[in-house]
């Protein structure tokens, strides 16, 4: 016979406690947040991790919030006691941080199986979600954690500095039953009136989790590494074939003088010019179709979702030979600021591509030795103001070294703004991080203009 719920060390608190969900924060919400994280002795991970992460889109927050019962406003009104955070990595695919905790709730196990309980719900009922951790290599406690509840080790690797980390994946429903938490209600967990074994196995996760991921947020020496890191979004789901990002990449001294990576102008089309294209676009939706890829020895292109998710349309109307005149024009001072040499320019290739929501393009290159593409162009337009989040275009420099194009670590990662053009060479591995559009409308997509300048 156990004993009553208001007996019982966290249950009193506990019994006033529900978890809230955030796609967005208010400033209530906010300033309980804030509160948190200084009591938790890491305030800068509200306005350094926290808020970034939300506002590239596809994140929530879970809390656990008590509210005061009156005067329920003013300082301190909104208490909240538990966070997790999600964020969306790939397609369905998700990095879920630890259930932080204050101090004083360090032992309320009830109450971190609770917030990971509703957080696991709701990846799931996203369409098969999957949970997503880097451990580093060598790991031992970690490790056997991990795979105690089902995860499974994967080939893609991230490096740091301070260590080599491989991903873990588990599907969101088989995480649940794992942990025990099909079985029990949010309410129970937060009484602690379950089977203590379910608290114990979640003791021992939700700890793990916890104190491996520490690190990341309280030591400030680069060479002390993290046995668990934050998944990054784009992360290693860039690379088609499963091929791992942060290997074979060939690393470069900063101080060494090196061509430039890419290359951004603004005002690249004048302002009618511009709201010509976008009028264009907007009357030819139904004209556009799926992207497609010419997959390696392969001569036809074909619609692979793995790694290019986006639609497309050829007819630029009247703006394409206006863009084309444009390129040509600017071609000379391009490549003389890429430190990029000149070529016999043959035809310049362009087409429109629509991002909608949850949209992108994994790594890959536009142009090898095989090809006659020399430098690649991008020009971005949307409507103002802007309802889209993510979709930013990351490029990592490609050197020929030994005879073979090698990609390096130096990269640049530029945030789609309306009326920037950009320049880099074909050879570059790049890549379009996953694009949110909360309305979903084809209207309120990532438009840009992708072009290819060839050598003739």
């Amino acid at each position: 016979m156990q004993d009553p719920v208001g007996q019982r060390f966290h249950g009193d608190r506990n019994a006033a406690t529900r978890i809230d969900q955030f796609d967005e924060l208010s400033q209530i919400a906010q300033a309980a947040l804030r509160s948190f994280f200084r009591r938790m002795g890491a305030p800068h991970l509200f306005e350094e991790v926290v808020v970034p992460i939300l506002d590239e889109g596809d994140s929530q927050i879970f809390a656990a919030v008590r509210d005061r019962p009156w005067p329920p406003w003013g300082l301190g009104a909104r208490h909240v006691s538990a966070v997790c955070q999600t964020h969306l990595v790939a397609d369905r695919t998700y990095g879920v941080s630890p259930v932080y905790v204050a101090d004083e709730d360090l032992s309320n196990v009830g109450l971190m199986a609770a917030v990971y309980k509703e957080v696991i719900e709701h990846l799931a009922l996203s369409g098969g979600g999957e949970v997503n951790y880097l451990v580093a290599d060598g790991s031992v406690l970690a490790d056997h954690v991990l795979r105690k509840v089902g995860f499974q080790r994967t080939e893609d690797v991230f490096l740091t500095e301070g260590a080599r980390y491989f991903t873990y994946r588990l599907d969101a429903e088989q995480l649940l039953g794992a942990l025990r938490l099909t079985s029990v209600d949010a309410p129970d967990l937060l009484a602690h009136d379950v089977d203590p074994e379910i608290l114990e196995l979640n003791a021992l996760f939700h700890h793990t989790i916890y104190v491996a991921s520490r690190p990341s947020w309280t030591v400030h020496i680069p060479s002390i590494p993290s046995e668990i890191a934050a998944l990054i979004r784009g992360g290693h789901y860039s690379k088609p074939g499963g091929v791992p990002t942060g290997t074979g990449r060939f690393s470069v001294d900063p101080a060494e003088e090196v061509e430039s990576v890419v290359l951004t102008m603004e005002n690249f089309l004048t302002e009618t010019e511009h709201t010509a294209l976008l009028d264009h676009i907007l009357r030819h939706e139904s004209d556009f179709r799926a992207g497609t890829i010419v997959e390696r020895g392969a001569s036809a292109p074909v619609v692979n979702e793995r790694v290019r998710r986006t639609r497309t349309l050829d007819d630029l109307g009247q703006v394409g030979p206006v863009l084309t005149e444009r390129i040509r024009e600017s071609l000379e001072d391009v490549l003389h600021r890429l430190q990029y040499d000149s070529f016999p320019v043959g035809r310049v290739e362009l087409q429109a591509t629509a991002n909608m929501d949850g949209d992108y393009f994994r790594i890959h290159q536009d142009g090898d030795e095989t090809s006659t593409r020399e430098i690649t162009f991008v020009y971005f337009f949307h409507p103002e103001p802007q309802r889209f989040a993510g979709g930013e275009l990351r490029v990592f420099e490609t050197r020929l070294i030994d005879g073979r194009q090698v990609p390096t670590d130096r990269q640049r990662t530029i945030v789609p703004r309306s009326g920037i053009a950009v320049f880099f060479p074909s050879r570059h591995e790049h890549e379009v991080l996953p694009t949110r559009v909360p309305s979903k409308l084809f209207s309120d997509s990532r438009f840009s203009i992708t072009g290819w300048i060839h050598r003739a």
